[in-house]
């Protein structure tokens, strides 16, 4: 196999490993999709029946043959093009980056068909590399990362094998890691060290997930909790995990009610800012890996300071943001102390908390009017726990359609089969029509702790944690979280949704969730440890964490020292890099070269400078008549190896083996002595 053989097989390979990696990405376009796969085995399939063999074929193939492949080429190229312009949604000017990135990669796969020199390989190497990292903007994850890992570095080691020429396999991998282990620690050494600047604009991407939603319809969260996609990570720096029935992570309170459905009302003025840098990186914290989410609200536990200040918490105890995030994000909650107050619990009701429509849901309003006789609103409290602890409700992931009007009522006097949105919002609405303020909050409850084989255990949330829960105001406590669910199904706060469903006797909705085996599961858990490190660590390494970094290791003068010792790093890690680019170059005088010099000089004949080979073969041959035949043979075969760029590594075998022959041939009289 040649050089351009492997370089063309190595090109192949990374533009496959891209095909995957653009397969997570609702950007790409299914034409992108279809046409890469396919181009790769054209291309995979075309040198074998176009390889020429003679002075004839080749002739042809440079004239006639060439030619023709260049016509179906941009033929097919100028196809696949006016196709993916024709399904691009180009009125959508947000997504202008993904459209000509969906043109790049096809034309990355495009570019294989026409690849028959070296030059032409050279070059696709490079747009390869331009492919691959245009791809990185779209994902940030693990999977992804090691993916565009792999993809460059089959694309630095087909550009590798152009300039080594025809050597062996191995020779080649050691090469490529070789140069991989002497650019890393200058990569690791910029990436730390080098300035950061903010972003200049943020991509706006089409990754965002269906979940929680700022209205509440009986059965909603039901549908939901059937998922078990991630909804966030989290991990606990310098402070402990709370215990599972502590694990609500509050994200929207909906005070508006019609009688059937709650939503959220009108957003009011936030309280406070976040926490300042340097609370950020001293203090207990808790980080919160967030995935995409059609909200612009955060998942939080009420209490904390959040970081970055650009968060903001509002007056319904909800972590607001501009917009809802388009991509993973990393937000940080630092901890004020369990004693620290809550301003947000403190605030007093309003009129519109206790709202409820007169002409719904007779039966709950009535119900609700009885237990304002009760003196306190802590009785009332206790009355409606009693209340739905002996009426047999039963907690189920499919509870039925309940009709459009007095739903509320249909649910508490006829079905009492729910899941936890039918149990909030009804006892919310009982409440207010008991005369205590009440509202509903949507978020997520519990998670799966994670413990990786090394390192610190994470908190991982799915979708299946979705919940609600209701909060009402009682004096001298402000706004208290009360969950309803627990009263019907204790076992829903400190297990997991499959397993609570079989403690309340719901066996049989047990099949409508997807369940991984325990193995498999154990090894999502390690992966997605490790994701949420990759994440931390890498790629939410922005100003405010260089900052922290250089602060802990030059104190406050860091700023004084960051430039010279990331020029010193720099200096002293391109020393061997330069040492081991200079050796790896070509080598004008190659080994076979040299073998063939020693041969030379073996058999008595030393070539003038400017004499050619085949004219210093020609007098040996009329020196040594005996060995016309194997000097002959000698000739071709590295004329071959030194200009033909389709000799392979059986060519360089013979090579060896003709040179020798001709070392064990006796050398002349006059050497001899």
């Amino acid at each position: 196999m040649s050089n351009l053989q492997i370089a063309l097989g190595l090109q192949s390979a990374a533009l496959s490993i891209l095909w995957l990696l653009l397969l997570g990405l609702t950007e790409t376009q299914p034409l992108v999709l279809v046409s890469l796969p396919l181009l790769t085995v054209v291309r995979l399939w075309s040198p074998r029946g176009l390889k020429p063999k003679g002075l004839k074929q080749r002739k042809f193939r440079q004239r006639g043959l060439k030619q023709k492949q260049h016509v179906w080429t941009n033929a097919v190229a100028l196809t696949l093009s006016v196709l993916l312009l024709i399904l691009m949604p180009l009125d959508d000017r947000s997504n202008w980056l993904a459209n000509c990135s969906n043109l790049l990669w096809l034309f990355t796969g495009l570019k294989l068909l026409e690849m028959h020199e070296r030059a032409a390989i050279r070059r696709n190497g490079l747009l390869l590399l331009i492919a691959i990292g245009i791809a990185s903007i779209f994902t940030s994850n693990l999977g992804s990362s090691l993916l565009q890992a792999a993809a460059s570095l089959l694309a630095v080691s087909s550009l590798l094998a152009l300039e080594m020429g025809a050597a062996s396999h191995l020779e080649l991998i050691r090469r490529t890691w070789l140069l991989v282990g002497v650019s890393l620690p200058l990569m690791v050494a910029m990436f730390l060290l080098t300035p950061r600047l903010r972003p200049l604009w943020h991509l706006q991407t089409n990754r965002g997930l269906t979940g929680l939603s700022d209205q509440l319809d009986p059965g909603s969260i039901a549908t939901l909790a059937r998922s078990n996609a991630t909804v966030m990570g989290l991990q606990f720096e310098g402070m402990a995990a709370p215990p599972a029935a502590e694990r609500y992570w509050r994200v929207m309170a909906l005070s508006r009610f019609d009688g059937r459905r709650w939503s959220a009302s009108p957003s009011q003025d936030p309280l406070v800012t976040g926490a300042p840098v340097k609370a950020a990186t001293s203090q207990p914290q808790l980080l919160v890996m967030l995935e995409p989410t059609n909200l612009d609200r955060l998942p939080w536990q009420g209490r904390g300071l959040p970081w970055p200040v650009s968060i903001r918490r509002n007056q319904r105890g909800e972590l607001r943001i501009q917009e809802p995030l388009h991509q993973r994000s990393l937000y940080k909650l630092i901890s004020a102390g369990t004693d620290a107050p809550q301003p947000w619990r403190e605030l007093l009701p309003k009129p519109s908390d206790l709202a409820l429509p007169t002409d719904l849901n007779p039966r709950l309003l009535k119900l609700g009017r009885q237990w304002q006789q009760l003196a306190e609103p802590e009785q009332r409290l206790q009355a409606a726990r009693h209340w739905f602890g002996m009426q047999g409700f039963r907690y189920t992931l499919a509870p039925g359609r309940l009709p459009k009007t007095n739903a509320l009522d249909a649910f508490l006097f006829e079905t009492r089969a729910g899941f936890c949105e039918h149990y909030a919002a009804s006892f919310s609405a009982l409440m207010r029509a008991a005369n205590v303020p009440a509202r509903v909050v949507v978020g997520y409850q519990g998670g799966e702790w994670i413990k990786p084989l090394a390192g610190k255990g994470n908190l991982v949330v799915s979708q299946a944690d979705a919940h609600a829960w209701s909060e009402v105001w009682l004096p001298g406590e402000g706004w208290s979280r009360v969950d309803p669910t627990a009263w019907v199904a204790p076992s829903r706060t400190t297990q997991n949704l499959y397993n609570s469903l079989a403690a309340a006797g719901s066996r049989a909705d047990q099949g409508l969730l997807r369940l991984t085996p325990s193995w498999l599961q154990w090894m999502k858990g390690q992966w997605q440890g490790l994701d949420l490190r990759w994440h931390i660590w890498v790629m939410q390494f922005d100003q405010a964490h260089q900052e922290a970094l250089l602060w802990q290791l030059f104190g406050n003068d860091y700023r004084r020292w960051q430039g010279a010792f990331l020029m010193g790093s720099t200096l002293l890690m391109l020393v061997p890099g330069l040492l081991v680019l200079q050796w790896l170059k070509p080598n004008k005088r190659d080994p076979l070269r040299r073998e063939l010099d020693r041969c030379l000089n073996h058999l008595g004949v030393r070539q003038p400078q400017g004499q050619s080979l085949e004219a210093c073969l020609q007098q040996l041959k009329q020196n040594r008549p005996d060995l016309a035949d194997p000097l002959e043979q000698l000739t071709q075969s590295y004329l071959r190896q030194r200009f033909d760029p389709e000799a392979d590594i059986a060519n360089q075998r013979h090579l060896r083996s003709s040179l020798q022959t001709l070392r064990r041939v006796q050398p002349p009289r006059d050497q001899r002595q």
